[in-house]
């Protein structure tokens, strides 16, 4: 199917790039004026008018912030092409459908590919998504509408929030005097995610909390009381822990 995009982020060189892994045409990219993404150069395509796009391609990938997805969407002509877009918030828009990664994608130019990854399906033409996923070696799952930004508040919790805890985490052993400990807080994370993916029950949670350990819990939470937002984090992930002992 050929494919028009209009972004010049993450999401769209993984499109692009998972498309043409597959043997699948991109008819080009349309970029906002001033735009300096290389996408257009990475993918070997030419930069198109979304009047081009429109007339050209058969999919448009809508791939810009979610704010802006559907002002987009009014802008494209008159088309029989099908838009989507990979927002994991955002509806579909114009009868079409959102394809959502559920994965941290990387940034341009480095290696990109939908391969094994889990797409999530909202809107109309299902039919189109499984025949993507299917092609490009993926997975799909289906959210109804009114549970996408739910769905998607889950996936800021698995990626984002990750990735924030992980900061901490080296924020607190750097004043510890133990530094350049990026590689083994990413081991130690691997680890926390497999220890997860192995256990159903309570032992899919390790540390103190998950030991009954709660004087080690309380003396963490006083040694954070000079920053009370990471205390209030530190306490509320603890008890969630707690909880699943119970």
């Amino acid at each position: 199917m050929i494919l028009g995009i209009i972004g010049g982020g993450r999401a769209a060189w993984a499109f692009g790039s998972t498309w043409q892994r597959i043997g699948w045409r991109v008819s080009g990219v349309a970029l906002r004026d001033g735009s300096s993404s290389p996408i257009a150069r990475l993918l070997g395509v030419d930069r198109k008018s979304l009047d081009e796009l429109a007339a050209e391609s058969e999919l448009i990938l809508i791939a810009v912030n979610d704010a802006a997805i559907a002002e987009l969407a009014v802008r494209i002509p008159e088309t029989n092409a099908i838009l989507f877009h990979p927002s994991g918030s955002m509806t579909s828009v114009r009868g079409g459908f959102s394809l959502h990664p559920l994965r941290a994608l990387p940034l341009l130019g480095q290696p990109s590919d939908l391969r094994d990854a889990l797409l999530v399906f909202e809107g109309e033409h299902r039919e189109i998504a499984e025949h993507i996923a299917r092609e490009a070696g993926a997975r799909l799952a289906e959210v109804a509408p009114e549970m996408k930004a739910l769905y998607h508040a889950g996936a800021v919790f698995g990626a984002n929030y990750v990735a924030a805890l992980l900061d901490i985490a080296e924020e607190l052993m750097g004043e510890a005097g133990v530094r350049n400990v990026r590689g083994d807080l990413a081991a130690l994370a691997d680890s926390a995610v497999a220890n997860w993916l192995a256990n159903a029950d309570a032992k899919r949670f390790t540390g103190p909390a998950a030991r009954g350990d709660d004087d080690v819990v309380v003396r963490h939470v006083r040694l954070l009381r000079a920053r009370p937002e990471l205390g209030t984090i530190y306490e509320l992930l603890a008890a969630r822990i707690i909880a699943a002992r119970k």
